[in-house]
């Protein structure tokens, strides 16, 4: 809610993409991680905790979610106080410390098991994504603090690595590990979590090394190594899958689906940063994070696609009312799939801000509607339980329909937009020096200033982009536009074009957009 909430309220919000972003990572996902690890670790290892520790589990979710709201609350201070880094260190400290007893936790079930339980590799995983998020909450931590020269961008590298490949890897591999045959209600042909489990601590610190010594070979390799991790286990899922396709009766809906795809968009994004590390060794802070393609694609949709699966399952109550359930939250399953996984592939793909705006809206609005469905299901599912309603009947085949439904409202928008092209586009004419308007843009503190530029309609905009910072920064607009890179103290001239209608520009060094950098073009009167 508190998410929802930010997203509406973000113009007025400082550092608003930075807030976003951890509001989702710190906020619902690292809960989500954090309970649903202990649970399943429980039933993994067929061994409960004793009930007078239930209290200190909870005590540890208090902790966490302390540490977050202290954190953000730190990032929100940024216009107020100079040293709000001070604030955003000890909320990660806090963060750390509820993800370390948190490891502690699983650990010490792990080791009070009985040896040779089948799941036990997926526990392993959850270890290991504990410890991963303390590195992470570490780095940020440094981060706010603003660190000189390429330094910012190789630690935010490292943060972005310990935080999505490590924290959420891992958790993410250890319960697909169970719950992908579970929710596409199969069996899998194979299990080697145990070894992919093994790849990917061996995989994430030459990641990490990679990218703290600016070395793209030994970043590349680590990715290498921790994709083949994954691509492993997909074969498995893969093949059950395809067996479950050949015979789906009411097996294909949004939670399979949605379980089946977020590791294809993780796989993407490891293919274009083992390219994009290779292509700039020595330089990765020239890297644009596929941020956006790993949390929507693979973070947001696995964490719901599992939600959808598991809360029916959790609240019970026999075949019929658990079928109820799953048929609530899967209502139009099909068509909010082909929406937030189209969707997202136009809001990647395009430099038009409004088809962007319009993209994002239409796969981040798929999500969302799991809150009201939510409450929807519980209620159905809770009138067969008390025999209030009748339950469904199983459905006979999917309703592929749906799917054609969606690629026609994506096909529709993009034929609105005159496809995936940019705001601006085709070459620009020449202008004479009456036509041109000129504007010296500042870059630095992760800002823009001014960040609003107001043209007179028809005139070309000149930009000349002054780096104030001791860091890198560049300056990219919606039309293709770019400074490329400019050196701390430097300064560079470029022509945007005639300016028509409103055009946002930002910084593409990889993180500086998330916390700030970015501007509005306006054409006026």
């Amino acid at each position: 809610m508190a998410l929802i909430v930010a997203g509406i309220i973000h113009p007025i919000l400082p550092e608003y993409r930075w807030v976003l972003i951890h509001l989702f990572t710190l906020g619902a996902i690292t809960n989500s991680i954090v309970v649903w690890s202990q649970h399943f670790t429980e039933k993994f290892l067929h061994h409960r905790i004793p009930d007078e520790k239930r209290p200190w589990q909870l005590r540890k979710v208090w902790v966490l979610n302390a540490g977050v709201i202290i954190t953000i609350l730190g990032q929100l201070l940024t216009d107020v106080w100079d040293r709000h880094w001070v604030i955003t260190s000890i909320g990660a400290g806090i963060v750390s410390g509820a993800l370390v007893w948190h490891a502690f936790s699983l650990a010490g079930q792990f080791l009070a098991a009985k040896r040779g339980q089948p799941y036990a590799p997926a526990v392993v995983a959850y270890v290991a994504s504990a410890c991963c998020l303390p590195l992470g909450a570490l780095a940020g931590g440094f981060l706010a603090a603003e660190l000189p020269g390429t330094w910012q961008e190789r630690v935010l590298l490292a943060h972005t690595v310990a935080n999505i490949l490590g924290f959420l890897g891992f958790a993410a591999l250890g319960s697909l590990s169970v719950l992908y045959a579970a929710v596409w209600r199969t069996r899998l042909p194979f299990d080697v979590t145990r070894y992919s489990v093994g790849l990917m601590i061996i995989a994430l610190p030459v990641i990490l090394g990679g990218a703290l010594s600016d070395n793209g070979y030994v970043a590349a390799g680590g990715l290498g190594l921790y994709a083949v991790a994954w691509v492993v286990p997909m074969g498995a899922w893969g093949r059950a899958s395809i067996s479950v396709l050949a015979e789906p009766r009411d097996r294909v809906g949004f939670s399979a689906s949605a379980v089946g795809t977020a590791p294809l968009w993780l796989l993407g994004a490891l293919v274009y940063l083992i390219a994009e590390a290779i292509a700039h060794h020595g330089e990765l802070f020239q890297i644009s994070l596929p941020t956006t393609a790993v949390l929507i694609g693979f973070g947001a949709q696995l964490l719901i696609g599992v939600m959808s699966h598991l809360l029916p399952s959790t609240i019970g109550g026999g075949p019929a009312a658990v079928r109820t359930g799953t048929y609530e939250l899967g209502r139009a399953g099909l068509f909010r799939w082909t929406l937030l996984n189209g969707g997202l592939a136009i809001w990647l793909l395009t430099d038009n801000s409004w088809l962007r705006v319009v993209a994002s809206l239409l796969s981040i609005g798929a999500l969302v509607v799991f809150v009201p469905l939510m409450r929807s299901a519980v209620k159905a599912q809770r009138g067969v339980l008390m025999k209030k309603r009748d339950p469904v009947e199983p459905l006979t085949t999917p309703r592929y329909n749906q799917v054609t439904a969606g690629i026609a409202v994506l096909a529709l928008v993009l034929a609105a937009f005159g496809g995936l092209g940019t705001t601006g586009g085709g070459e620009v004419a020449p202008v004479t020096d009456g036509d041109v308007h000129a504007v010296t843009i500042d870059a630095g503190n992760m800002v823009f200033a001014p960040d609003v530029i107001e043209v007179p309609a028809g005139k070309s905009l000149e930009v000349t982009l002054v780096n104030t910072d001791d860091m890198v920064h560049d300056l990219k607009f919606a039309n293709g536009a770019q400074t490329g890179r400019v050196a701390p103290g430097e300064e560079v001239t470029i022509t945007v074009g005639p300016i028509t209608a409103e055009m946002e520009g930002w910084c593409t060094i990889a993180g500086h957009r998330a916390q700030g950098m970015d501007l509005m073009v306006v054409a006026g009167s």
